[in-house]
């Protein structure tokens, strides 16, 4: 899609994010992830596309999950990558770990911020 159009999904989300939760729930204006998991994951034998699913933490705090798909359509796992978990030992993993504006945000990249604000 072009920029144009992004930044202008990205502006009608700003402007109404509020008015979607209540206001005791976050929806972030950005997650920020480490490309590591991505490199990763996009590593794995026929992993062709990314999927996101939305869930929430402990502090209602929505969040991206984010796994592969492979040419089939199925769900495809991290496997024992040394990927690290934060509650457990499985050896699946899918991606979570990210840094969320709020409450973490970058202001000293406002360059690259400003592509799409």
């Amino acid at each position: 899609m072009p920029l144009s159009e992004g930044k202008l999904m990205v502006k009608t989300y700003l402007e109404n994010k509020s008015k979607v939760l209540p206001s005791d729930l976050t929806l972030p204006n950005t997650e920020t992830f480490d490309s590591d998991a991505f490199v990763e994951l996009l590593n794995l034998p026929d992993c062709v596309k990314i999927r996101l699913y939305y869930g929430m933490n402990e502090k209602l705090e929505i969040c991206a999950i984010i796994l592969g798909v492979d040419s089939n359509g199925n769900e495809i796992t991290i496997k024992d990558a040394g990927i690290s978990s934060s509650s457990n030992n499985e050896d699946e993993f899918v991606i979570e770990i990210s840094t969320k504006c709020p409450p973490t945000c970058d202001e000293g990249n406002n360059e690259t911020n400003k592509k799409l604000l």
